[in-house]
């Protein structure tokens, strides 16, 4: 009788292990958390047995684990979308390595090589690319056929894309609306070797001399040199503020707004600006960057992540969903699913994002929704990205641009200096904070990699 009820209380014990849920918490800011609440139910049709939590991590990522930390609160399992500094979090020992998971994982070949290493310390992979934002250049397509202009090929060279900016340059009209920027993301594309402000990852070190940064202040300079072409830059508040009227309202009217009004050719912006852009009341669409034909497509990419914390007690589930969001196909098409029934406006969907992962299954439901064609284009080519937002990633980036790199380039654009004199002693400068940076992060990942195995025996309980 004895035995007979000691197997019976096993089996329950089994029963009770096989069928109970695993709670796993993941964190979000508050004007998505609704959305992922019904990612989260997707997700759960698929795995049942895992039920997803939310909190909130404002103001901001890092923030939010500081204060939790501090606080002595338990860490979310995982982070569902951050665009700020993963260093740091990597170098408190907060993020779990994904390899373990990665491995033998068949789903991962459809992610590009350059999005799925971009997060990677030591050759460990501490994060995934949840969502994309790409940078480049809109097209008003009605301006274009009144200017009796043909359409211009996605992978078009910076030759014809001169040539469309000056022939859509008169009296009437501006080629660009502004070029804010340019000359720092084009140094991404015109060299092969370097990223934006002409940073080579590779080596880990700024490339003023040799990069893409003299290339593209030149292009820049050009386009600038050529009156009227840079709608904004016929802009003067000290005309304005006098009560006087700038070249900008006499050229397009004193309370215009040239772009929208469907006076200028081009629009540089991100996909992020799709909450406004969709409003134009124009035909347009998306083009990547001109290319140097000596150098092939390479198109400016913003990547917001996602990552999974060290303290998590269920590392498995937390992968299974963090995977769910960034490159199952399942579950990307499930999230596409989602925004696309929030519906249209003004003929295009309101809410949408670009996945990381070019799976068939992706791109076939990707092609559907009504967003302009060159984006889905760049879909196709994603292999051919080139990250931007080397912030996330590089240790003393921030120090070294906007403290260095920065007030020099804008007295390049100024005219005040040569970008030729400078660059060697700029880059010299900024390659010193970056090496400082580096070193010390690096110590810090030495010892937090050492740990690691102590810290997920203690919660583990072995």
């Amino acid at each position: 009788m004895k035995r007979r009820f000691w197997i019976l209380a096993m089996l329950l014990v089994v029963s009770i292990s096989l069928f109970a849920k695993v709670t796993i918490t993941a964190s979000v800011w508050s004007w998505d958390l609704e959305k992922y609440k019904k990612i989260a139910a997707e997700f759960s049709k698929i795995y049942p047995d895992i039920e997803v939590q939310f909190v909130v991590n404002e103001p901001d990522v890092n923030s939010f684990l500081t204060a939790q930390v501090a606080a002595k609160k338990p860490l979310p399992d995982v982070v569902v979308q951050s665009w700020e500094a993963l260093s740091y979090p990597v170098s408190q020992g907060w993020v779990y390595p994904l390899d373990e998971f990665l491995k033998n994982d068949a789903d991962l070949k459809y992610v590009p090589k350059g999005l799925k290493e971009a997060f990677m310390y030591n050759k460990k992979t501490y994060a995934m690319p949840e969502r994309l934002h790409f940078q480049g250049i809109y097209i008003n397509l009605d301006l274009l056929k009144k200017l009796n202009l043909m359409k211009p090929p996605y992978e078009w060279s910076v030759e014809q894309f001169k040539l469309y900016l000056r022939k859509s340059t008169t009296r009437e009209y501006s080629g660009i609306n502004h070029l804010w920027d340019f000359d720092n993301v084009m140094s991404a594309v015109l060299n092969k070797n370097t990223t934006f402000w002409s940073f080579n990852p590779t080596k880990m070190e700024f490339d003023l001399v040799n990069g893409g940064w003299l290339p593209a202040i030149k292009l820049q300079k050009e386009l600038k040199s050529i009156p009227g072409l840079v709608s904004d830059d016929l802009k003067n508040d000290e005309l304005r503020n006098k009560g006087e009227m700038d070249d900008y309202q006499k050229k397009f009217g004193k309370d215009a707004d040239a772009f929208r009004e469907s006076k200028v050719l081009m629009g540089f912006h991100g996909t992020w600006d799709w909450n406004w852009i969709h409003t134009l009341p124009w035909n347009f669409d998306f083009y990547p960057l001109p290319l140097d034909p000596k150098i092939g497509l390479r198109f400016p990419v913003h990547i917001n992540y996602a990552f999974i914390t060290s303290t998590t007690k269920y590392p498995k589930e937390a992968f299974l969903f963090l995977k769910f969001l960034t490159f199952d196909p399942n579950g990307v098409v499930a999230r596409l699913k989602l925004d696309n029934s929030t519906g249209l406006e003004n003929g295009w969907n309101k809410d949408w994002f670009i996945p990381a992962t070019m799976h068939p299954d992706v791109i076939n439901y990707f092609d559907t929704l009504k967003i302009p064609d060159g984006v889905k284009w760049l879909l196709k080519k994603l292999d051919k990205a080139v990250r931007v937002d080397m912030w996330t990633t590089v240790p003393g980036w921030d120090q070294a641009t906007w403290d260095v790199i920065f007030p020099v380039n804008e007295k390049v654009r100024k005219g005040e200096v040569q970008a030729e004199v400078v660059a060697a002693e700029t880059q010299e400068k900024a390659n010193k904070i970056i090496k400082e940076a580096l070193a010390e992060f690096t110590k810090k990942l030495t010892e937090v990699e050492k740990k690691f195995p102590e810290l997920r025996e203690q919660i583990e309980g072995k």
